[in-house]
C-alpha cells in the first residue's frame, strides 16, 4: 500500500493548494457517512476530506472515493460532481494505480439523480467532437511531473480539470468511468442519524443492561463524531494523519464504552449538538450558504463542547447556565458519581437545546451580516466559533460577550421558563446573584413577556421598569424576551438584524 499511498499523495498535492472556496472541511452528513463506512465489513480505513469528501479503502484493494451531497429541495450540480469524480479517476489511471477505483455520489434529494450517459459526459468535459478514442499514459514518474507542471500550476479546481481533460481524457476512459460510477441515494439527515446510532449500538452495546438506550446512542454518536472531527484541525495533513484505521476506531470505541467517564458525558453533549443541527437542517428551507455557515458553527461547537465538558468544572459551568434548578442542586453536581451526573445532564437536555438554538441563531445572524458567499467563510472563520463570543475568564457560567452589543459586556442565554416563570426566575436569580461578574443581560424567552430592567435583590426581583440597557446599574440586569429571534421550524432561514433587536439600546417590544 505504500506505493499506492505515494500516488495518492501526488494527487493530494494538487488538491491541498486549492483556493479557500474548495478547502472548507467537513459537513456533518459526510461525517455520518464516514462513520457508517467504518462500520462496514472488509473496510480497511477511511479518510474524510482527503481526495474527496469520503475516501474508503477496502481489504480487497477497492478504493471508493465519494462525493457527499445533501440537497433535499435544490438541484445538485451534476456536471460539477461528475467531472470532479472523473478528474480523480483519470489521475488514478495516469499514475497507474492498482487500486480498483469506485467513484460514487452519495446524495439525499427528494427526487432521484441519474448518473450521466457517455454523450452527457463528453458534453460536461467540453470535448464532444474532438475527444480521442484512447490515450496512452507515460510511467508514474513522468505522469506525476506532467501533473505538477500542467495541472497543479493553478489552484483553481475548474482550471485544473480543464487542463487535465484537454490532454488526457478519452472515450475509453469515460466509458470505464461511467461503468464504475455509482449513485447512492441516502435518507434525510435525521433518519440517517437514527439508523447510524442503531448500527453503533449493535456494534457497541450498552454494558448497563437497564440503561437508557436513547442516551447510550447519543453517547456513541458523540464519541464517533469527535473522533472523526479531530482531524479537521490538522494543518497541512498527510495521508497517514487523515486516514482513520478501522481497527484503531474499533479499539477507541470499545475502550471508551467500557466504563462511564467524563468522556461519556461530553460525548452525550456532542451527540445532542449533532441532533440539534439535524433538526434545523430538516425543518427549514436554508440556502446553501446558510447550511454551510450553520455546519461550520456546529462543527466548532462540537470542538468547544469537547473542551469545556472534559471535566466536572466545565460541566458545572454549562449546567449553571441552562439548568432550571436551584443553586444547591447544581452546586451538589460536583460531588455525585459519573453515572448520576450523566443522568442529571440528560435531565437538562431541553435547556441545552434552547441554549444552542439561541446561540447559533445569533451567531448565524452575525455571520450573514459579514459574509456574503462561501469563499469568505475562511477569511472570517473566527466568527463561526462559539469561543469567539465567550469570556473565558468567567468560570461560573457561560458568559457571552458579543462585540456587536455596545451596551452590555456580560450576557447569558437562559432556559425557557414555560408556565413556571416566577419559580424559574427566582431560581436563576438565586444562582446568578452569587456569580462574578453578574450578567448584565439575560437572553430569556418566557411566556410572561417579561423584559426590561430587573434587580438581583430578592425583594425587587419581580419588578420590571421601562429604562434602556444603558441605564443598568451594578445590581440590575436587563431581560431580552427573545421574541425577535426565531428558532422554531421554518424560522432559521430568516435573518434578523441583532443590532436592531437583542443588541439595541432598548427591547423593541417595549416600544409597541
Amino acid at each position: 500500500m505504500n506505493e499506492e499511498a505515494d500516488k495518492l499523495s501526488i494527487m493530494y498535492e494538487g488538491d491541498k493548494n486549492r483556493d479557500a472556496a474548495d478547502k472548507i472541511r467537513g459537513f456533518l452528513f459526510q461525517d455520518y457517512i464516514t462513520i457508517r463506512c467504518l462500520l462496514q465489513n472488509q473496510v480497511k480505513y477511511v479518510c474524510s476530506e482527503y481526495l474527496e469528501d469520503v475516501d474508503v479503502f477496502f481489504e480487497d484493494g477497492t478504493f471508493e472515493f465519494i462525493q457527499v451531497k445533501y440537497y433535499p429541495k435544490t438541484d445538485p450540480n451534476v456536471k460539477k460532481v461528475s467531472t470532479d469524480l472523473y478528474y480523480q479517476y483519470l489521475r488514478l489511471q495516469m499514475l497507474q494505480s492498482t487500486l480498483k477505483a469506485k467513484p460514487s455520489l452519495y446524495i439525499h434529494r427528494n427526487s432521484k439523480v441519474e448518473k450521466p450517459t457517455l454523450d452527457k459526459m463528453k458534453e460536461y468535459i467540453g470535448h464532444e467532437n474532438e475527444l480521442l478514442k484512447s490515450v496512452t499514459y507515460p510511467n508514474t514518474a513522468v505522469s506525476a511531473a506532467w501533473l505538477r507542471t500542467n495541472v497543479y500550476s493553478t489552484n483553481k479546481k475548474e482550471e485544473q480539470k480543464k487542463n487535465l481533460f484537454a490532454a488526457m481524457a478519452s472515450e475509453d476512459s469515460l466509458k470505464k468511468f461511467i461503468a464504475r460510477f455509482n449513485v447512492v441515494h441516502q435518507l434525510d439527515i435525521n433518519q440517517y442519524k437514527k439508523e447510524l446510532m442503531e448500527v453503533l449500538a449493535r456494534a457497541y452495546p450498552n454494558p448497563d443492561k437497564g440503561g437508557d438506550e436513547e442516551h447510550w446512542q447519543l453517547i456513541l454518536l458523540g464519541l464517533s463524531i469527535s473522533y472523526i472531527q479531530r482531524r479537521y484541525t490538522l494543518v497541512n495533513p498527510v495521508f497517514d494523519q487523515l486516514r482513520v484505521d478501522k481497527k484503531e476506531f474499533d479499539h477507541y470505541m470499545t475502550e471508551s464504552v467500557k466504563t462511564k467517564t467524563e468522556q461519556t458525558i461530553v460525548s452525550y453533549l456532542a451527540g445532542i449538538v449533532c441532533e440539534k443541527y439535524g433538526e434545523i437542517i430538516n425543518s427549514n428551507d436554508l440556502s446553501d450558504i446558510q447550511t454551510h455557515m450553520l455546519n461550520t458553527i456546529c462543527q466548532n461547537t462540537v470542538r468547544w463542547i469537547n473542551e469545556i465538558g472534559k471535566n466536572v468544572d466545565g460541566q458545572y459551568q454549562l449546567l449553571n447556565t441552562y439548568s432550571m434548578d436551584d443553586a444547591s442542586k447544581i452546586t451538589g453536581y460536583r460531588g455525585i458519581s459519573v453515572d448520576d451526573r450523566l443522568l442529571y445532564v440528560a435531565e437538562c437536555k431541553q435547556g441545552f437545546l434552547v441554549f444552542l438554538g439561541y446561540l447559533w441563531k445569533i451567531m448565524l445572524n452575525i455571520c450573514q451580516k459579514k459574509v456574503n458567499n462561501e469563499t469568505e467563510i475562511s477569511a472570517h472563520f473566527e466568527i463561526f466559533d462559539p469561543l469567539y463570543y465567550i469570556d473565558s475568564s468567567v468560570s461560573d457560567y457561560v458568559c457571552l460577550d458579543f462585540p456587536e452589543d455596545k451596551y452590555v459586556n456580560h450576557s447569558v442565554i437562559l432556559p425557557q421558563a414555560g408556565g413556571n416563570f416566577k419559580g424559574v426566575k427566582r431560581r436563576i436569580v438565586e444562582r446568578m446573584v452569587s456569580v462574578s461578574p453578574k450578567p448584565g443581560k439575560w437572553f430569556f424567552e418566557n411566556s410572561k413577556i417579561m423584559r426590561g430592567k430587573n434587580y438581583y435583590n430578592y425583594n425587587t426581583a419581580n419588578v420590571s421598569e421601562n429604562p434602556t440597557v444603558a441605564d443598568l446599574g451594578e445590581d440590575s440586569f436587563y431581560i431580552e424576551c427573545m421574541d425577535c429571534i426565531g428558532i422554531d421550524d421554518d424560522e432559521w432561514s430568516t435573518q434578523e438584524d441583532c443590532n436592531a433587536c437583542v443588541f439595541s439600546v432598548k427591547c423593541v417590544k417595549e416600544e409597541t
